[in-house]
């Protein structure tokens, strides 16, 4: 018996997913939680508090530069004091969330629409395990 691989039209479900999660964060925040006197512990944000984190990620900002005939590379930008900097980045990355997380979903959503024709080459194997088998089916009952 041949696999069936699915793993582009789970790559998709799952894009699709944390686009709406994404995407729908913010007002599902203002319509049930923000309003809601008896939700008296609220709030989000980027380094906020730990306890509570929806997802962490390990971020760098990379920039090098390197000159024809030359292998070598360096740094453009070098940041000697990241326990200053750190605070800043967290307050930029809080004030300009609505658009991260808009934009994280809009990526999301245009790479699992570009799947789509990965995707359909795996329905189509599905359908061809499925004819298969009404086909043996088909024998045995015949038989």
């Amino acid at each position: 018996m041949s696999s069936i691989d699915t793993k582009t039209i789970d790559r998709i479900k799952a894009l699709r997913r944390e686009a709406a999660n994404f995407e729908g964060f913010h007002a599902l925040y203002a319509t049930k939680y923000a309003p809601d006197s008896n939700c008296d512990k609220k709030g989000f944000g980027f380094g906020r508090d730990d306890r509570y984190s929806a997802f962490k990620i390990g971020v760098s900002f990379d920039s090098w530069s390197g000159y024809y005939g030359n292998s070598s590379c360096g740094r453009i930008m070098n940041v000697q004091h990241q326990d200053v900097v750190a605070p800043y980045l967290t307050k930029a990355l809080n004030e300009h969330q609505k658009t991260i997380f808009a934009t994280v979903g809009r990526l999301m959503r245009e790479d699992a629409a570009r799947l789509t024709g990965d995707a359909a080459a795996e329905v189509a194997a599905i359908q061809q395990l499925l004819a298969d088998a009404q086909a043996d089916l088909a024998i045995e009952e015949a038989a």
